[in-house]
């Protein structure tokens, strides 16, 4: 890995970062700020002034009163996807394939480096941003919940919320890594690389309509579980490590077909 490419990548991309860190921080003191712990009823109420297959599919169809239960359901059930979705998106497409299009990557390759050098970087950038983002998250989540609900929050339960969201998140930007590397046009890069993670949260929010179709959300990544039930004391283990491999796939597969493809610059 080369620490100095690190470091350019980093001064190219921290504003993307900063601007989705900031975003997610808003959200994430709001859903804090409208707790109420004496009156959740009120606000489980209004859940049904909405349609039921709705609320299935954005996955507020369970009745939650704790802090931790409410944060899992209310904000990582849909937000901490789409959004980080969206960051994963650009930065995957970013880092590799837009850079090829424009022929600005022939920079880097005129450097002493090697492209597996450079790709790895490039991946490393990638997962790095995300595990700071969910780590600078974490740390507001604790830090709104203290000040605003002392002693209210289940940190340990919340930490590993964060963490199972956070490989999740990594496994989307890996996909569109991969395609980023795949491809020489952007255009490509982003069909597939925004395609399949788009699809992925569709087939999560169609199988929790109805049991009929929840094969759907059982091949998705978003399904593999359910925010609730890991803050409840869910076995999480298993699927942690399913997607670290899927990670790590993904992230060896990209550098391996970067390495040998043919460059158009």
């Amino acid at each position: 890995m080369s620490f100095t490419l690190l470091k350019t990548v980093l001064k190219k991309n921290w504003t993307l970062l900063l601007i989705f860190f900031g975003v997610l921080t808003m959200y994430t003191t709001i859903m804090v700020s409208m707790y109420n712990p004496n009156d959740m009823e009120a606000m489980t109420s209004m859940l049904k002034l909405f349609p039921e297959d709705l609320m299935k599919a954005m996955g507020f169809s369970k009745v939650v009163t704790d802090l931790t239960g409410y944060l899992a359901s209310w904000l990582y059930g849909l937000l901490m996807f789409g959004f980080p979705m969206v960051y994963c998106i650009i930065l995957g497409n970013r880092l590799v394939a837009k850079m090829v299009d424009n022929s600005s990557f022939v920079y880097l390759l005129s450097t002493p480096n090697s492209r597996v050098k450079i790709i790895f970087t490039q991946g490393v950038y990638a997962l790095a941003s995300i595990a700071l983002l969910f780590s600078a998250l974490f740390g507001v989540g604790v830090l709104a919940c203290t000040v605003m609900f002392p002693s209210t929050l289940d940190i340990g339960a919340f930490f590993k919320l964060n963490f199972t969201t956070m490989l999740v998140n990594m496994v989307v930007m890996m996909i569109s890594f991969f395609f980023s590397c795949l491809f020489n046009e952007t255009k490509l890069s982003l069909s597939f690389g925004a395609g399949i993670p788009i699809a992925f949260i569709l087939m999560n929010m169609l199988g929790g309509v109805s049991a009929d179709v929840n094969i759907l959300k059982k091949l998705s990544i978003y399904g593999f579980y359910d925010p609730v039930e890991l803050v409840h004391g869910g076995e999480i283990m298993v699927v942690n490590l399913i997607y670290v491999g899927i990670i790590a796939v993904l992230f060896a597969s990209a550098v391996m077909i970067f390495k040998k493809k043919r460059l158009p610059l």
